[in-house]
């Protein structure tokens, strides 16, 4: 399932979700409560509508009262199997190539494994390291005042490692602030880029 098409669900999903708490809306503060375009909000409601998912009645100050169908209901259901297992195959395919790379850089025997970067990739990557019984020793990461992130320690300036004569690996697992560590990372360094971060 492409990335675009899980986006679209994850939406129309957020959409059912505002309307079930709220049920007196305008098309502005729907657009404004899913963080999207007021276009974009208004071709989703006329969907909805059209399709049964939704009925509404007017309100004052140009306002709506939407109301879910049970055949909404049904799509919420649909929507919601669909992204879950979306997101699940999109996380299995992050670890199996983590757990990749980490099975290479393990026949390699580094001195030291680096993380650069924190977001949800670097616990799926600390998760796939465990997995292949690889240690992570730091993870670099230059904007958290935290010390240690899932227990491994956090280093704010990446050049103390960058002469050491061991064999250290540095593994991408952020797509935030990544040009700055990867223009500092001599090409004589190993550094570790996933497929699914799209880098270069």
């Amino acid at each position: 399932m492409n990335k675009n098409y899980n986006k679209n669900t994850e939406i129309e999903l957020k959409l059912f979700n505002q309307i079930e708490k709220n049920k007196n809306h305008s098309q502005r503060s729907i657009s404004k409560e899913l963080n999207i375009a007021l276009g974009l909000s208004n071709a989703l409601i006329k969907k909805f509508l059209s399709k049964g998912f939704l009925k509404l009645s007017q309100a004052p100050m140009k306002r709506y009262f939407y109301y879910i169908t049970p055949r909404g209901l049904v799509e919420k259901a649909k929507l919601t199997t669909e992204f879950i297992t979306s997101s699940l195959d999109f996380y299995n395919k992050i670890r199996n190539q983590y757990e990749k790379e980490f099975y290479k850089i393990k026949k390699q025997k580094p001195s030291k494994i680096i993380l650069i970067g924190i977001s949800e990739f670097t616990e799926i990557a600390i998760l796939a390291a465990k997995i292949t019984e690889v240690k992570i020793d730091y993870i670099a990461e230059s904007n958290l005042k935290k010390k240690k992130f899932c227990d491994i320690p956090i280093k704010t300036n990446i050049n103390e490692f960058l002469n050491l004569k061991q064999k250290v690996f540095f593994v991408l697992s952020s797509q935030k602030g990544i040009s700055n560590f990867m223009t500092k990372i001599p090409k004589n360094r190993h550094l570790v880029k996933p497929d699914f971060l799209l880098l270069s």
